[in-house]
């Protein structure tokens, strides 16, 4: 389980998240007329994929597997949470505060992206060209 949420004058304006069980990757963007626009892939991450995922948080070991990014007045204004328990509530997961913890959750997150990436590409291609 992934997802990554970022706030803006603390409204969700923005929720990218994958659940490993439906091979669903969705993208919720809010779009100015007040509504969201969803856009949903198919990613099926093999045993193999999801093993890699595990073996690279096993070795690197972060002390949670939650980063967010405050304002200087200590707003939340983003949060990316992965679960390898299916039942746990990331919410009240604490986020990582040490520096190393936090390049650690990253490398994670990349290489989820590393399986979710192409995938997505395939589907909405537009969003990949340069302008």
């Amino acid at each position: 389980m992934y997802k990554d949420i970022l706030y803006y004058n603390d409204i969700i304006d923005e929720i990218k998240s994958y659940d490993s069980k439906t091979a669903i990757y969705q993208i919720k963007q809010l779009y100015p007329d007040g509504n969201y626009k969803i856009k949903t892939v198919v990613v099926n991450l093999t045993q193999k994929n999801i093993k890699e995922i595990y073996d690279l948080y096993l070795k690197l070991q972060p002390k949670n597997l939650r980063n967010c990014i405050f304002t200087d007045d200590n707003k939340l204004i983003s949060s990316s949470t992965i679960s390898f328990n299916k039942s746990e509530n990331t919410k009240d997961l604490p986020c990582n505060t040490n520096w190393e913890d936090k390049q650690k959750y990253d490398k994670i997150e990349a290489k989820l992206y590393e399986f979710i990436l192409p995938v997505y590409k395939l589907k909405f291609p537009d969003e990949f060209i340069q302008k």
